[in-house]
């Protein structure tokens, strides 16, 4: 079974460097919360495989030099941290979900926001303002927060890479619900994904 899961996993370097041709960029604390990740589930170890691997492939990075808020780095790159991390350490969806789920809780910003901002709608309404300082391409539409009926709606539009980000943004986006809602049970769809022919990523977020 592990065998089968590695082959699934292993990457393509054709297809690594057609990934890395595609255009946007991310702030550099991008790569310091999935390098805190790393530490967490997988040890110091952890964290000198993913970059071997990449050096492997092609794309060398050393987590200890990124610098978070002033330099701009290829978002191809942050995406084959996690393909990579997925192959290294035979990960299944699951540990992509909870991999984005963790990211806020490493993020210095997205608490000070959750913080300062105590209306759930009012911290809603923020996330394009939050995208646009960590992000030079794409659009964050917080489209819809329905309290009454619990769910809210984010739609990301013009951001097309990989597949396996969207398993990511689902585990993050509920995580950014779970701070600004009193709820003990969330649940995360993807309902509308550009992989699939659709002109957005649509994620669906439900509380009880």
């Amino acid at each position: 079974m592990i065998k089968e899961l590695e082959r699934e996993n292993r990457l393509n370097k054709e297809e690594v460097d057609k990934l890395m041709r595609i255009s946007g960029n991310v702030k550099g604390v991008v790569f310091q919360t999935h390098a805190t990740f790393f530490r967490y589930k997988e040890g110091e170890k952890g964290i000198k495989m993913v970059e071997k691997r990449l050096r492997e492939l092609g794309y060398p990075l050393e987590f200890n030099k990124i610098k978070p808020y002033t330099k701009w780095y290829p978002e191809a790159l942050s995406i084959l941290v996690i393909l990579v991390a997925r192959e290294v350490f035979n990960w299944k969806d699951s540990d992509i979900f909870e991999m984005g789920n963790s990211a806020p809780k490493y993020s210095f910003i997205v608490k000070l926001l959750m913080k300062f901002f105590l209306s759930p709608l009012r911290s809603f309404k923020e996330g394009p303002n939050y995208w646009k300082k960590h992000y030079d391409f794409g659009i964050l539409d917080t489209h819809e927060l329905n309290e009454k009926e619990k769910y809210l709606v984010i739609r990301l539009k013009e951001y097309k890479f990989h597949p396996i980000i969207c398993i990511y943004f689902q585990g993050y986006f509920q995580r950014i619900a779970q701070y600004v809602i009193k709820s003990e049970k969330f649940t995360t769809e993807e309902t509308k994904c550009m992989h699939r022919g659709d002109l957005y990523h649509e994620f669906v977020v439900h509380w009880q």
